[in-house]
């Protein structure tokens, strides 16, 4: 009798350490402990959406809410961006809370608790996105052709946002952009446009393209000579690493190239974050 106790509580243990992971729900747990909210885990690993109502602990006591992977102690960065933690309102005193707590107060704010007083969190927004630049430096646009206008001078970069060539959103929002262009004197073939294109490189969401046309029929005088320009201003709805770059097209029937004197106003860009 003993012997055979001994072995049934061998078999117990035994099937207890091979059993290094808990599953609710699921018949197969991928972390210590996991449950599988809405029961519908088919695959391993479970699919993308069936992972945004399952619950894990790591083996390191991590808590992951709508992912199976948590990086930290508390982790609800899930993919479906809903990875909201709710604030309670609370009346015990930030001694008692401790240092690090945080918490929803009347006035519609967010305090935290340094371990002696509770403290408003500082409501300051991130700085804006502000580029202005001008170009001085030659260059030749190519007769019929759509050209890219590049190595700008920064005047100012308030993020470091913008690298001579492309400007980059810093985040998610949007930008209202100008950019203004004039050619050098030269001759003005009739029936003749320039293009003054501010372009981005997404169509989310988003216009991608907006052009500005400065047309010259010309019906009834003879070709003349004269210096022509654009001006194209636009706002864009971006996602942070978007890119916004500024181009020109012109027909006029010859190569042309921009005019570099008074550049301040001649040729210049801007960029505002909203």
């Amino acid at each position: 009798m003993k012997i055979k106790n001994l072995y049934q509580l061998l078999v117990f243990f035994l099937s207890f350490s091979i059993q290094a992971q808990t599953g609710f729900f699921t018949k197969d747990p991928m972390q210590t402990f996991h449950l599988d909210g809405a029961k519908d885990n088919s695959s391993v690993p479970p699919s993308a959406p069936q992972i945004l109502n399952d619950v894990v602990v790591t083996s390191n006591g991590n808590l992951g809410v709508g992912l199976l992977n948590p990086k930290t102690k508390v982790d609800v960065r899930s993919a479906d961006q809903k990875g909201i933690i709710g604030l309670g309102t609370s009346s015990q005193t930030a001694a008692a809370a401790g240092g690090g707590a945080i918490r929803y107060s009347t006035g519609n704010i967010i305090q935290y608790s340094d371990g002696v007083s509770w403290h408003n969190l500082p409501m300051t927004l991130p700085p804006k996105a502000v580029v202005l630049a001008n170009k001085s430096s030659a260059l030749t646009l190519t007769n019929n052709t759509t050209a890219l206008v590049n190595g700008w001078t920064v005047v100012t970069d308030s993020q470091s946002n913008f690298n001579g060539t492309t400007f980059t959103a810093p985040r998610n929002g949007f930008y209202i952009v100008s950019f203004n262009i004039t050619l050098a004197d030269g001759n003005i073939a009739q029936n003749s446009r320039i293009e003054t294109i501010i372009e981005s490189n997404t169509a989310t969401n988003n216009i991608q393209t907006y052009r500005s046309v400065n047309s010259y029929p010309a019906w009834d005088v003879n070709t003349v000579n004269n210096i022509v320009g654009g001006n194209c201003t636009a706002i864009f709805n971006l996602v942070a690493g978007d890119t916004i770059q500024f181009k020109v097209f012109h027909n006029f029937g010859s190569n042309k190239s921009i005019n570099t004197a008074n550049t301040g106003t001649n040729n210049s860009i801007s960029v505002y974050e909203l």
